[in-house]
């Protein structure tokens, strides 16, 4: 399997986690599970690009970082964008644990963490991380 095959996967598992968490947001009103899918969106996505670049990458879930040690193989319009795509990686990886647990120092669940206000922010930045990688990746494809 190429790599194409491997990021265009990656990013249809970016897509249905994207129209989930918008569910979550509008409907059932999960904000703790909106970040958690807004999360593992951003980190397929940005694993998405790395693919699309023959870049290898560790298990981590905050790639990001990957992406930058390499961004001297990155086209110059996702260079600019950079900075917004590793800090929305490490953001939304640093939300993973207790959008799924809570603050269990605190004794918080995570249904109680979380507002409409955050997710949507969250929400928005998934988008455009998933944005960014589907335009490398159809950039490459050409």
């Amino acid at each position: 399997m190429s790599n194409i095959n491997l990021a265009e996967g990656l990013l249809q598992e970016a897509r249905i986690r994207i129209a989930y968490a918008e569910l979550d947001l509008k409907e059932n009103k999960d904000f703790a599970f909106c970040i958690r899918l807004s999360q593992e969106a951003v980190e397929l996505s940005i694993k998405a690009m790395l693919r699309t670049l023959s870049i290898e990458y560790s298990k981590t879930h905050d790639p990001g970082k990957i992406l930058e040690a390499n961004k001297d193989r990155l086209p110059e319009w996702l260079r600019q964008e950079l900075n917004n795509i590793t800090y929305a990686s490490r953001w939304l990886r640093a939300e993973r644990e207790p959008s799924m647990y809570g603050d269990e120092i605190e004794g918080i669940p995570p249904n109680k963490l979380y507002n409409e206000d955050y997710c949507v922010k969250a929400l928005e930045v998934a988008k455009h991380v998933f944005k960014l990688a589907e335009k490398l990746l159809n950039e490459i494809k050409k």
